[in-house]
């Protein structure tokens, strides 16, 4: 299901947590965890599912890759800033200081959904 196969594509270790499709991860004592806030810099986005403990593949944050993204939100447009929320998921936003690592390529409709969205060639830091 992934969209990402034409871009860097990584493997990490996974922590403690199973993770899957579309969750948004950053590294923690050399290994993958989900996001927990807007201000947490994105090493990228999962791939696909993965156990905890195994190999993870990412997408990088800053690779300009077509994935797709799990959002805590309904609400979100298309052009949408995205940045990393609890639980690895994301949503629109605009509040300063917030680290934007993709943008919506479709809208969301409900909490949970994947969404396509453009990884951002490096994080946009909202103003």
């Amino acid at each position: 299901m992934s969209l990402a196969s034409e871009c860097p594509i990584i493997p990490f270790t996974n922590g403690a947590a199973a993770l899957t499709l579309g969750q948004i991860v950053k590294v923690s004592a050399g290994t993958t965890v989900v996001t927990a806030a807007a201000t947490d810099a994105a090493l990228g986005v999962v791939t696909e599912d993965c156990d905890a403990g195994g190999d993870i593949s990412v997408a990088v944050a800053g690779s300009g890759a077509i994935v797709y993204v799990e959002v805590s939100a309904s609400g979100i447009a298309i052009g949408d800033n995205l940045a990393p929320v609890a639980a690895g998921k994301c949503n629109k936003s605009t509040t300063a200081a917030h680290k934007a690592f993709a943008v919506a390529l479709e809208p969301s409709t409900a909490a949970g959904q994947l969404i396509k969205a453009v990884l951002s060639p490096g994080y946009i830091v909202l103003a």
